[in-house]
């Protein structure tokens, strides 16, 4: 080997290693952070924005309910069944991607429906007022401190959020009786839902909704409240 061809090999292998400490230099600079976007808008509906952090309820109920499935499904690996993909043709998804889809609808039906409420003039009574901070409670209580870290929540933001809920449901329920559901099959229960057929196709594309997208793809749920 002359002694241009070892100086040659020298650079590049000195090449590879800038560019290997290069790579991981950029990506621990441009690693994401979810608690440095807690107050970034995440979804926007008509005047309505929603920040990362007051998703974190959507989260974190999304989170609890499927992670209950994983454990049974796998209690050694619960991100198993998040990971779990499910192939029906176009609509073939994640575990995880139907349940941030669920989350999102969810939040969007609340939104909606509460807003309509407000318009109504239909408001939550003092008994119902008293089952959502009693609700909130609990839901906090549940909550351990690293979750509450994680998603920024406190007790009024949760409180908020079921409130919201149980005046959307309040709603959705005259709703459910005045409404004609022909052409459609399920209960109207299940039509007017976040991730309905009636709610998907006929209500939600009377609103204007604007998603954070840059933001979105990079909240990784099933690892955000659990398996973190």
């Amino acid at each position: 080997m002359t002694g241009n061809e070892k100086k040659i090999i020298i650079i590049l292998v000195i090449s590879g290693i800038i560019a290997i400490i290069g790579a991981q230099i950029y990506k621990t600079a441009t690693v994401f952070k979810y608690e440095d976007h807690l107050d970034e808008v995440l979804i926007s509906v008509d005047d309505n924005h929603l920040t990362l952090r007051e998703f974190g309820y959507y989260i974190y109920i999304t989170e609890e309910f499927v992670q209950k499935q994983a454990v049974l499904y796998d209690p050694a690996d619960p991100l198993h069944w998040w990971n779990t993909h499910f192939s029906a043709g176009p609509n073939s998804q994640f575990v995880s991607e139907l349940a941030m889809k669920t989350a999102i609808n969810t939040y969007l039906s609340h939104a909606i429906y509460s807003d309509e409420a407000r318009m109504a003039g239909i408001t939550l009574n003092s008994s119902e007022e008293e089952s959502a901070r009693l609700e909130a409670n609990d839901v906090f209580q549940k909550m351990n401190a690293e979750q509450l870290k994680k998603t920024g929540l406190d007790d009024s933001l949760i409180y908020l959020a079921i409130y919201r809920q149980k005046l959307a449901a309040k709603y959705a329920g005259d709703l459910a009786v005045s409404t004609d559901f022909s052409g459609f099959d399920d209960d109207p229960g299940k039509l007017l839902s976040g991730d309905g057929d009636y709610f998907q196709s006929v209500i939600l594309p009377q609103h204007n909704v604007e998603i954070n997208e840059k933001l979105m793809k990079n909240i990784k749920i099933g690892r955000i409240t659990v398996n973190s």
